[in-house]
């Protein structure tokens, strides 16, 4: 990551979750020599493991965790703050001990270091959209929520140098702004398309800019303003008035969309490098036939 750098956009998935059916009691010493260690049971049974980095001074940095579902349901989960290929490997080698395995669970995370017009001033714009934001005691902006938490797909935008500074973590030098949009995920079959939805995840993203269109169209910039202040009143708009207005937003008529089109061009370049990685967690799963597996096959 360069930090350096002005104006600078990357894309990783910061989170993966592996589901399928999986003997933890038949498979204790292979979990053992790819070194998950058992921090949870009940009765004899056991209901969590961790793989963990552990530093010189003996402190444990969790990099993984496999839980118990129901029945024979375990999961895989990971922040994918994975730093060498042989911790890649630890857990590509349980998964591959699963039945069915798949992915419940994608994030996609953009983060935006040190851009113009930093300081949460890009908004998500999708009809229909349940939002919610979350301000510190200052009464910024931490974090907007675009969707319902438990719904299969949710977008997040928030202060990531804030967010790092309230959990004490060190920040790379020379950060004056990191701003994170995150993609979530839920289910296989919204998963496999996390492409797709990353696509329109950013086509909603936009930074106001209304100024640009008041000696024009002084009536639109009016009533987009007030849109923008009371969001919840628009649904009290006519009909052809809402419509006029919606197609103004998505046509960007009055908005700024050069970070967006920065992470754009970044997302269709890397599209198969992330599919790649994505894979790798089911590296050395094959079929009954022997056939290798990859995350999103079975459908």
């Amino acid at each position: 990551m360069n930090h350096t750098s002005s104006n600078y956009c990357s894309i990783s998935i910061d989170w993966v979750s592996i589901s399928g059916e999986f003997h933890a009691e038949q498979n204790y010493t292979r979990l053992k020599e790819n070194h998950w260690r058992q921090v949870d049971e009940l009765d004899g049974r056991p209901l969590v493991f961790e793989l963990d980095r552990v530093n010189k001074n003996g402190e444990f940095t969790q990099i993984a965790v496999l839980k118990r579902n129901k029945f024979n349901g375990w999961r895989i989960e990971t922040s994918n703050h994975i730093r060498t290929p042989q911790e890649k490997q630890f857990i590509s080698n349980v998964v591959a001990l699963f039945d069915s395995p798949h992915v419940t669970r994608l994030d996609i995370a953009i983060d935006f270091i040190n851009c113009e017009h930093a300081g949460m001033n890009y908004k998500i714009f999708k009809p229909n959209t349940t939002i919610t934001v979350k301000y510190n005691k200052a009464g910024e902006i931490e974090t907007t929520y675009y969707g319902k938490r438990k719904s299969n797909v949710q977008y997040r935008y928030y202060d990531k140098r804030l967010e790092r500074s309230k959990n004490k973590q060190d920040l790379p030098d020379n950060i004056a702004s990191w701003e994170r949009l995150e993609l979530q995920l839920r289910s296989k079959k919204v998963a496999s398309n996390w492409y797709k939805e990353a696509i329109k995840m950013l086509s909603y993203f936009k930074r106001p800019n209304l100024t640009t269109i008041a000696d024009q169209d002084p009536k639109s910039y009016l009533m987009l303003t007030g849109i923008l202040e009371h969001p919840e009143k628009f649904s009290d708009l006519a009909k052809g008035t809402k419509a006029k207005y919606r197609k103004m937003i998505k046509d960007n008529h009055g908005f700024d969309t050069s970070l967006t089109d920065t992470a754009m061009k970044l997302l269709i370049a890397n599209a198969e490098k992330i599919q790649q990685e994505i894979d790798s967690f089911f590296e050395g799963c094959k079929t009954k036939d022997r056939t290798p597996v990859k995350a999103f096959d079975q459908q």
